[in-house]
């Protein structure tokens, strides 16, 4: 593991290998988790969806199945409503005694029997099997006094509850004003008696006839299932439980917030929710804590199921998951590790070797040969070194032999140029001092014949008169003779002029020769100087 602590090629490329799976790996496991959320989610949304849709119809079914089985008890109740009025034909409500009334209710199998009569601006009860009801008043009955109004005016019964036929009404089930149950109530008036006859049952009977297909049941059963999530379930009346206001069950269909299952896992929202999915016909879900889910469904009459989930099994099969999964990863991961540090140390194990020969190299040692034992890229690399090695080490020998060979040059040129130096110096000594020495003799010389001149000149004057044309003639051949040496004597003056010049101008380029070559001295040996720090092997 020594490699991976230093920065070494192998513990780069295996460090880069191992962050491109934990990269790839930590994406997947993001995108897995992710996938996997949605896929919970998305599961339990369809088990909500199928358990509503379930409950849904249960709903339809049971509530088809009470209208049909309360239809038949309506037209029950409706044949024994019209043989009780067959009974009390042409008796007036005095006549009729409370006795009268419990042998009629057991003739016929009924709860009980109430006669109903008009009293002033009111309708009240006043006869009955039960006495507890006795004088009891419905003026505040609401749309009931209005049917029974209706119904005694021998009009329709308009107020759309219910089920109605001529001369015959039947209230919803409705609870007692005086008893804790729930009843059905008919109510028959055809005119030939003055009072309103009123048999009514309880609604256990539409129950035990019903009770096969009843949401409650079913809603028990679901909840009783082992492997379901479902925590809670609850059909709500949205219209009563959104009224918020505590009243009277009279009617379960009307006055029930609940009309099957419960709803105790309360949320502060709950009627928020249940409005948007009233209005908008969606799901809506919200969290209760960490571990549970409460959807909201929406349902014709307006009304809307709830349902709880348990999410903590859920979680804990999904965090098993994520566990095995990243250990799973873990444990890959290290295998994978180690077999790539096999791999790379066995294909890679030239590299530290190139490594230290280049430093060699870089060094300066250029006496050894790499041996790279692998037919592959590594084998091509320390041929090529080699050969660059070996190119390398001749020219540097070719280098030392050509400095070598500067250094001899330079030496013979440098002795000649003295010696040339030396000889310039002494011919041009030896020239300038002859010149001087002529120059000076031939100025005495020209001084000297000047001198003669001008006494011949002088004397000449004298003899002037003898002898003109000789005169004249002597006298102009000693005055060109005289030009001339002064001629002459300027000539010598410019040669040995030119030769000093040339004489200076000869020892200045000796002397820029002389410097160059001291240059070229000095290169020689700071050349060789760098190329001595190489090794070399010289045959």
């Amino acid at each position: 593991m020594n490699f991976l602590k230093n920065k070494t090629i192998i513990g780069q490329i295996i460090t880069m290998i191992a962050l491109i799976p934990i990269i790839i790996c930590s994406i997947f496991i993001f995108i897995f988790v992710r996938q996997m959320e949605k896929e919970f989610d998305h599961f339990h949304r369809n088990d909500v969806l199928r358990t509503a849709s379930i409950l849904k119809s249960a709903i339809e079914i049971s509530e088809n199945s009470k209208k049909t089985v309360e239809r038949l008890i309506d037209e029950k109740l409706h044949l024994i409503s019209k043989e009780i009025a067959k009974e009390l034909r042409g008796k007036t409500i005095e006549e009729v005694t409370q006795q009268d009334l419990i042998a009629l209710r057991n003739k016929y199998d009924v709860y009980n029997i109430s006669l109903l009569v008009r009293r002033n601006d009111d309708i009240i009860i006043a006869q009955s099997s039960d006495p507890n009801e006795i004088g009891l008043s419905t003026k505040e009955w609401g749309y009931w006094y209005d049917a029974f109004q209706q119904l005694m005016s021998g009009k329709p019964v308009t107020v759309g509850k219910g089920y109605y036929q001529e001369h015959y009404w039947v209230g919803p089930i409705s609870k007692s004003d005086w008893e804790n149950k729930y009843f059905k109530y008919a109510y028959y008036y055809d005119g030939t008696t003055e009072f309103m006859i009123n048999p009514y049952i309880l609604d256990s009977e539409i129950y035990h006839a019903t009770k096969h297909s009843d949401p409650e049941a079913l809603i028990h059963s679901i909840l009783k299932f082992k492997e379901s999530e479902i925590e809670e379930i609850a059909v709500i009346n949205a219209n009563v439980l959104l009224r918020s206001e505590n009243r009277d069950i009279i009617e379960p269909e009307r006055d029930a917030p609940i009309l099957y299952g419960k709803n105790s896992y309360k949320h502060e929202k709950d009627h928020f929710y249940i409005q948007k999915v009233l209005k908008e016909n969606q799901m809506e879900s919200v969290k209760l804590g960490e571990n549970y889910r409460k959807y909201y469904l929406p349902i014709p009459n307006d009304r809307v199921i709830t349902i709880v989930t348990d999410l903590s099994a859920g979680t804990k099969f999904f965090h098993n998951i994520i566990f095995l999964f990243v250990l799973s990863f873990v444990a890959a991961f290290v295998i994978i590790f180690f077999v790539l540090q096999v791999i790379t140390k066995k294909y890679l194990t030239p590299i530290p070797t190139i490594h230290r020969y280049i430093n060699k190299i870089a060094a300066g040692d250029l006496t050894e040969e790499i041996h790279v034992d692998q037919k592959n890229e590594f084998g091509d690399i320390a041929a090529h070194l080699n050969e660059m090695t070996d190119r390398i080490s001749q020219l540097i020998v070719d280098i030392k032999n050509d400095i070598e060979t500067l250094r001899l040059v330079s030496n013979v040129l440098s002795e000649t140029v003295h010696s040339y130096f030396h000889v310039m110096d002494e011919v041009s000594t030896t020239m300038t001092k002859e010149s001087r020495e002529i120059f000076h003799e031939i100025e005495l010389e020209v001084k000297e014949i000047r001198q003669n001149y001008e006494n011949i000149n002088q004397q000449l004057e004298k003899l002037k008169e003898a002898n003109h044309f000789e005169f004249h003639h002597v006298s102009n051949f000693i005055i060109q003779s005289s030009h001339q040496l002064i001629r002459l004597n300027d000539l010598m003056k410019q040669n040995v002029k030119k030769v000093t010049e040339m004489n200076l101008s000869s020892f200045d380029a000796i002397q820029q020769l002389n410097e160059i070559i001291i240059q070229l001295d000095n290169l020689s040996k700071d050349l060789e100087n760098k190329i001595n720090k190489f090794k070399v092997q010289e045959s």
